[in-house]
């Protein structure tokens, strides 16, 4: 009897277990797919953000470079003569003021039989004597101003043109054509850092819808609707339909199954410029590269017969950090329309204005020394601005460090050049230069933001900047002094957190970027008072990142 009663109650502990393991499973099964439905949403909404933010920041870099185009073409050297000196030296500074901003490969005219007479980066594409005549644009290029896609060099790489056609200011005649030659990679990594979108997810067709940029060079200048391309995205009809509705104009999110990547999410939008569908962004992600890390922990808890506690905790695991996850992600939304905001309201009037003001000097020529003296404060006050988002550009974006042996001097030097030292403000540099491994342009930044904090605070008043440098075996250690007046020990344990500025101007991100960048190079940074003293320490053997 008691036997029986000994097998009824394992059959029973045996059938409870069972059924625990059987709902636990179910449990889990559903727990999945709310997960996976969920984060696909939020994964949807978040890649729209980011899509537009990236597309809008795009499209003010290709609007302030076809201001740039229209500039050189009304210049007064291009309208006199396409090939004399002037016209190259000229041709070389706007190169160079241009590539301070935006990266662009070259810039090069075309007489009225569309050949190339004049270059600035003749080395690299060597186009002096190549006629234009055959490019399927040719027609285009002489009658507006805009944006084309092409092969135009002996290495077959396909590469955006900006151009403005150059007319006689009198008369109206056709003389010739500006072009700027753009890499659309290299404009679009200077954001994917921000926004935190992988180069390869990014695809961009012209107005045409010819592919400007893809993660596959062989699509590049295909139409989408051309054999090779349909053959490489496998035919897709989903797919298809979503890209021609972008086609027309609209911004939306699509989830389908790619031949290649399997399940995706693909958002795309069109970029408006004059009025006109002039470029086309998609951003695809893989669903698996989504929601692979969360699988792979369930089925880890599948192989531990899923106990409905565990599965409880597993639950409250996941909604923890998909609440942490939702919190980070609200903060990438704000920085990726400030981002946005600042890259088009503000970095495209201040090109528009930086182009104006160089052809007032140009037309000035010191003849009046009022205009002069009101177009010098102008470009200190863009520079100033200019500064400010870069400031903010520089805490959002991360990139990795590119190390190379600098001198310190030479640095100091390159910084202060960039900014307008007050006659009243003595700086001294350390007497013995050290040489020293690091990445040049992030350490410009710090210094940049150290040698201004300290210039701000001394104000009008008699002061000096004394910067010093000792190196031991292990580190090197450099220390700004000014005279200013100390931080109060309230502001000072702040000093470095983002956003926080006891000044009525400034963004609050300066002394916070400073203090990434050095966090990057394995060392730290540090103030104290009497005098007023930055300390930076980074290791003497600093060894490249991975």
């Amino acid at each position: 009897m008691a036997l029986g009663k000994n097998k009824i109650l394992w059959g029973l502990l045996g059938l409870g277990i069972i059924s625990i393991i059987v709902v636990g499973f179910y449990i889990n099964d559903f727990t999945k797919t709310n997960i996976r439905e969920s984060l696909i949403e939020e994964k949807s909404e978040i890649q729209m953000i980011m899509t537009k933010s990236l597309a809008a920041s795009v499209n003010s870099e290709f609007q302030r470079l076809l201001i740039d185009m229209k500039a050189i073409s009304e210049s007064t050297q291009v309208q006199e003569n396409l090939t004399s000196s002037q016209t190259k030296d000229y041709l070389t500074d706007s190169f160079e003021n241009i590539n301070s901003i935006t990266k662009i490969s070259d810039i090069f005219l075309v007489d009225d039989s569309l050949t190339v007479v004049s270059q600035v980066n003749d080395k690299k594409f060597g186009l002096v004597g190549l006629n234009l005549q055959n490019i399927q644009s040719s027609s285009e290029f002489m009658t507006k101003s805009g944006y084309s896609g092409e092969i135009i060099s002996t290495d077959g790489v396909y590469r955006v043109l900006v151009f403005s056609p150059i007319t006689n200011s009198q008369s109206g005649e056709f003389k010739g054509i500006v072009f700027g030659i753009i890499e659309p990679s290299e404009i679009i990594a200077k954001y994917i850092g921000i926004y935190e979108i992988e180069l390869s997810s990014i695809t961009i067709f012209d107005e045409n819808q010819k592919i400007l940029f893809a993660e596959n060079d062989d699509l590049l200048g295909r139409e989408f609707t051309s054999y090779f391309a349909q053959s490489y995205f496998g035919e897709n009809e989903n797919q298809n339909s979503h890209y021609k509705s972008v086609f027309l104009g609209n911004t939306e999110s699509f989830a389908y199954e790619d031949h290649r990547k399997g399940e995706v999410i693909s958002t795309g939008t069109a970029v408006s410029i004059e009025e006109k569908n002039r470029f086309f962004f998609f951003v695809t992600t893989p669903v698996k590269q989504i929601i692979g890390n969360i699988e792979s922990n369930l089925f880890v808890e599948d192989l531990k017969n899923n106990l409905i506690l565990f599965v409880i905790t597993i639950l409250f695991i996941v909604i923890v950090i998909k609440r942490a996850k939702s919190i980070e992600n609200e903060k990438l939304k704000v920085i990726g329309q400030l981002a946005s905001n600042i890259a088009h309201d503000i970095r495209n009037p201040l090109g528009t204005i930086r182009s104006s003001i160089t052809r007032i000097e140009k037309q000035n020529m010191s003849q009046n020394e009022v205009i002069d003296q009101e177009t010098k404060r102008i470009k200190r006050s863009v520079a100033r601005m200019n500064h400010q988002v870069e400031s903010v550009l520089n805490y959002v974006r991360t990139t990795p460090l590119n190390l190379s042996e600098n001198s310190l001097n030479n640095l100091i030097k390159s910084s202060s050049n960039s900014l307008t030292i007050p006659k009243n403000i003595q700086l001294v540099i350390p007497k013995e230069d050290i040489k020293f491994e690091c990445d040049s342009d992030k350490f410009k930044v710090v210094f940049e933001n150290l040698l201004l904090n300290a210039i701000q605070s001394i104000d009008s008043k008699e002061g000096k900047i004394n910067i010093n440098s000792k190196q031991n075996e292990k580190e090197i250690i450099i220390s700004f002094e000014n005279s200013g007046p100390n931080i109060s020990e309230e502001n000072i344990s702040k000093i470095f957190m983002p956003l926080f500025t006891s000044k009525l101007k400034g963004t609050g991100l300066g002394l916070s970027s400073c203090q990434n960048i050095i966090t990057q190079h394995q060392g730290t940074i540090s103030v104290t008072n009497n005098p007023v003293t930055f300390t930076i320490k980074i290791p003497k053997n600093l060894k490249k990142e991975k």
